[in-house]
C-alpha cells in the first residue's frame, strides 16, 4: 500500500523526489518501545524501552529485516525502486538519527535532564553508541533495497529543544560519524532538523550531510551563506500554515520567496520544510511542483 500510494502520487504530481517514510517511531518500536497505530494519524510512542539511562545495557540490536515495521519499509523501497528508480530520485528515510532515537527509547524529558548530569554522561554516550549503530544498520538496508539515498531526522537535537552546546557535545559527533561511515561505503545521507536551526547551522553543515531539510523558521540569508558550496538546503515552505491550510497562491508566494533567497549558485531543492499533513489539498501540492518548474530554472 505504501509503494502503491507513492507511485500514484508521483504519477499525479510529477515531483522529482519520492520521500518514503512511515512515521517517526519505526526504529523506536524495533528497539522495544510501545507504539500505537491509528487509521487517521501517524503512529506514536506510548511506552519507552528504558525507564532510566541506567538500564541501557538491556537494549538489543535491531534486525531491520525482522523487527517492527522496518521490513515493510524495505519492501516498499524495493517495489518503488523496481518501478521508478530510473525516473525519480528515491529517498527512503532511515527514521530518526542517533540523538532523536535516544530521546524516544528513553523518555524525552528524562533524556534531556540526564544530559545535564555529569555522572550520567558515560551512560548517555553508551546509549548514543547504540542508537548510532541501529540507524546505520537501517540506512544500509534501505539503500541496499534500492533507495538512491537516505535521511535521518534529528529534530530533538535542534535549538528549539536543546542548547547549541548540547548539540555540539551529544548530537553532532554521532551525526558526523554516520555521514562519514556511509559515505565511505558509497552511500549518502541527509538530515532534517525542525525549527530554527540558524544558531547551529555551522556545525550542522560540518556534519557533511548531503542535504539539510530545513523549515520556514530559519534565517534564510544566514543559512544560505553557511551552506553555499558545502551542502544542499531542502525546504522551506511551511507544511501546516501554507501547504495544508493556505491557498495555491500562498504556496506560490512562499515558493518564490525560498527561490529568491536560497537558489542562487545552486545547492537548493524546493519543497516543504517538513512532513505534509495528510489534509494537504492536492491543488497545493500541484502548485508547489509547478512553482519549481516555472520559477526554479536557471538561465
Amino acid at each position: 500500500k505504501m509503494a502503491a500510494a507513492h507511485i500514484a502520487d508521483w504519477e499525479k504530481f510529477g515531483h522529482d523526489m519520492i520521500d518514503l517514510e512511515n512515521g517517526v517511531a519505526a526504529l523506536a518500536q524495533a528497539a522495544g518501545c510501545e507504539v500505537r497505530f491509528s487509521d487517521d494519524a501517524p503512529p506514536w510512542i506510548t511506552g519507552h524501552a528504558l525507564e532510566s539511562i541506567d538500564q541501557v545495557d538491556r537494549l538489543k540490536p535491531i534486525d531491520p529485516y525482522q523487527d517492527g515495521t522496518l521490513p515493510e519499509m524495505i519492501k516498499a523501497t524495493r517495489l518503488i525502486a523496481a518501478e521508478l528508480s530510473d525516473r525519480v530520485c528515491l529517498l527512503a528515510e532511515a527514521d530518526q538519527g542517533p540523538f532523536s532515537l535516544a530521546s524516544e527509547i528513553l523518555d524525552p524529558q528524562e533524556m534531556l535532564v540526564t544530559l545535564l548530569d555529569p555522572d550520567k554522561e558515560a551512560l548517555v554516550h553508551k546509549l548514543l553508541e547504540y542508537t548510532y549503530e541501529q540507524v546505520l544498520r537501517y540506512a544500509r538496508a534501505l539503500i541496499e533495497a534500492g533507495a538512491h539515498l537516505t535521511m535521518m531526522g534529528e529534530s530533538i537535537s535542534g535549538p528549539d529543544v536543546c542548547s547549541p552546546d548540547i548539540y555540539r557535545r551529544f548530537a553532532f559527533p554521532y551525526q558526523k560519524r554516520l555521514v562519514e561511515t556511509l559515505r565511505a561505503e558509497g552511500k549518502e545521507v541527509g538530515m532534517h532538523i525542525c525549527g530554527n536551526v540558524t544558531p547551529i547551522i555551522e556545525p550542522v553543515v560540518d556534519t557533511g550531510a548531503l542535504f539539510l531539510q530545513v523549515d520556514y523558521k530559519i534565517d534564510h540569508q544566514v543559512c544560505k551563506r553557511v551552506a553555499r558550496g558545502k551542502t544542499t538546503l531542502v525546504g522551506t515552505v511551511d507544511p501546516s500554515a501554507v501547504m495544508a491550510r493556505g491557498t495555491p497562491e500562498d504556496v506560490v508566494r512562499a515558493a518564490r520567496h525560498d527561490i529568491q533567497y536560497l537558489a542562487e549558485d545552486g545547492g537548493f531543492i524546493l519543497g516543504p520544510g517538513c512532513t505534509l499533513p495528510y489534509t494537504t489539498p492536492d491543488e497545493n501540492v500541484a502548485a508547489l511542483v509547478e512553482a519549481a518548474k516555472e520559477f526554479g530554472r536557471y538561465h
